[in-house]
């Protein structure tokens, strides 16, 4: 682990709360090194397994030095990097404020506890600037629907409790063309609830230099695959304790029956939405549709084969494929009954 500087006051941010370790201008190494003494706003959804590509695990090895400086970003984090003045120019612009850049700031009552916030606005809130894939367009909603990403409203979190801060703007550019901004109010409780989490994982896992255990997250998984991905049928057969495979088989027994009773309790739930359906689509509370239960495109060929062999042998092309967009066309009322139809949660 690195040290860092004292720290020095910046405008915008009361010392009582948070004072500047990084200037705006220091190089990546700079950053890269001061990251590793302590725990950030992009380290927070990997300590609490929300994120699909940093494990809990692999974030200790990384505060614990035991993995090498990476001073080489992804293309699409340089890309990130490279739009940043973009995004905050068009929002300033929009909402007719001004950002000004901070760097790296530390708290000054949770000394383990960094962030490098893209910009404290002359509104008074924080502001930091994001990018997505269109992949990812869904998990921002729509004007009259708007969302946040879990990973983006846990980091706007994270800088209001090391800030000091009651708002926190965030700007997203979806697939280069859209522009998207969220407002995140202060949340106290939850705050409360990421300094004691991380004040264990610091204290208890990286300054005491003891590994976490692994979780069912998918970076940790990807994480075990890549690294384990090659096994030595030479190596020796591992041996544990009885103790240790009865405590794992229990585990086991408890999260797959835990797994079938969700399940069955989640087909409880949809059924009942099913009953109060019936044949109507959509399942509608104070003019806003909650439940749609609607034909899709998915069609029910075996069935079809079953009850219809006439029309089945019909619309058959060469072979044995049936022309579906025929019989769709020509007999529409048929083709409805052997769509499937999707229950949807829409509220």
């Amino acid at each position: 682990m690195t040290a860092v500087a004292e720290g020095v006051a910046i405008e915008g941010i009361n010392p009582a709360d948070a004072l500047q370790v990084l200037r705006p201008d220091a190089n990546r190494y700079e950053w890269l090194l001061a990251r590793r003494s302590g725990l950030g706003g992009s380290d927070i959804s990997a300590l609490v397994g929300l994120s699909n590509y940093t494990s809990a695990f692999e974030l200790w090895e990384d505060k614990t030095g035991k993995l090498p400086l990476v001073d080489e970003p992804s293309e699409a984090a340089e890309m990130g990097t490279l739009l940043e003045p973009v995004i905050r120019d068009r929002f300033a612009r929009m909402h007719e404020l001004t950002v000004q850049p901070t760097g790296m700031l530390r708290s000054t009552q949770f000394s383990w506890m960094f962030a490098n916030p893209d910009g404290i606005c002359s509104d008074g809130n924080g502001y930091e600037g994001k990018t997505c894939s269109l992949w990812k367009a869904h998990e921002w909603g729509t004007e009259q629907d708007p969302l946040i990403p879990d990973h983006a409203e846990l980091q706007a979190q994270w800088c209001m409790a090391v800030t000091g801060l009651a708002g926190w703007w965030v700007a997203c550019l979806i697939g280069g063309q859209r522009n998207v901004v969220r407002f995140v109010k202060r949340d106290d409780d939850l705050i409360g609830d990421l300094v004691l989490i991380s004040r264990d994982f610091w204290h208890n896992h990286v300054l005491a230099d003891v590994e976490p255990p692994v979780d069912g997250g998918k970076a940790c998984t990807a994480l075990l695959t890549e690294r384990y991905g090659l096994s030595d049928p030479s190596a020796d057969a591992v041996e544990i304790p009885a103790v240790v495979r009865d405590e794992l088989v229990a585990e086991r027994e408890k999260a797959t029956a835990a797994e079938k009773k969700a399940e069955k309790e989640h087909e409880a739930v949809k059924n009942r939405v099913r009953m109060l359906l019936g044949p109507s689509e959509r399942l509608v509370c104070d003019d806003t549709t909650v439940w749609t239960w609607q034909h899709t495109d998915r069609f029910k060929y075996a069935a079809f084969r079953k009850a219809c062999p006439e029309l089945w042998a019909k619309y058959q092309r060469p072979a044995t494929v049936l022309d579906v967009d025929a019989l769709a066309e020509n007999e529409p009322d048929i083709y409805r009954q052997f769509c499937t139809r999707e229950l949807r949660f829409t509220g």
